[in-house]
């Protein structure tokens, strides 16, 4: 399911060392429109979304997403994104969805934090190096 969404939006090279360029580098993977980024920054401002063990799940739901996008970013350096555990993070992944999406988005939300939560899918995904080995990761782990 998480794979529908893809659609060849994954960065395994990271270039920014810096949160809000890192999510923007993301959101340049999509076509959604100029204000949803904004939003995706205020959102952040608000209420920060890196869940730790080296995982941030930066999001938005609202009324002006074009369509359902998911990205995802690895950065091998690590990037400060203000975890709890205050550990930096490596894997990046950018969740937009349209309001009317509502359950679909918390499903796909609940499968992100599941695998982020897998130790096994954090030092895989790390080596991934095409969209097509992410998605056989995520097919092999996500069942």
């Amino acid at each position: 399911m998480i794979e529908n969404y893809l659609k060849g939006r994954f960065k395994n090279h990271l270039r920014s060392r810096e949160k809000r360029q890192a999510v923007k580098e993301l959101f340049e993977t999509t076509d959604q429109p100029p204000p949803v980024l904004q939003r995706i920054y205020a959102r952040e401002r608000e209420f920060p979304t890196g869940i730790g063990c080296g995982v941030a799940i930066p999001r938005y739901l609202g009324k002006e997403v074009k369509e359902a996008t998911l990205s995802l970013g690895l950065s091998r350096g690590g990037i400060e994104f203000g975890t709890l555990d205050r550990k930096p993070v490596k894997i990046i992944w950018l969740l937009i969805f349209p309001e009317h999406e509502r359950k679909k988005y918390t499903e796909i939300l609940v499968r992100l934090i599941r695998l982020a939560n897998t130790e096994e899918f954090r030092s895989q995904v790390l080596n991934v190096a095409s969209v097509e080995e992410l998605v056989e990761l995520i097919k092999d782990l996500d069942r």
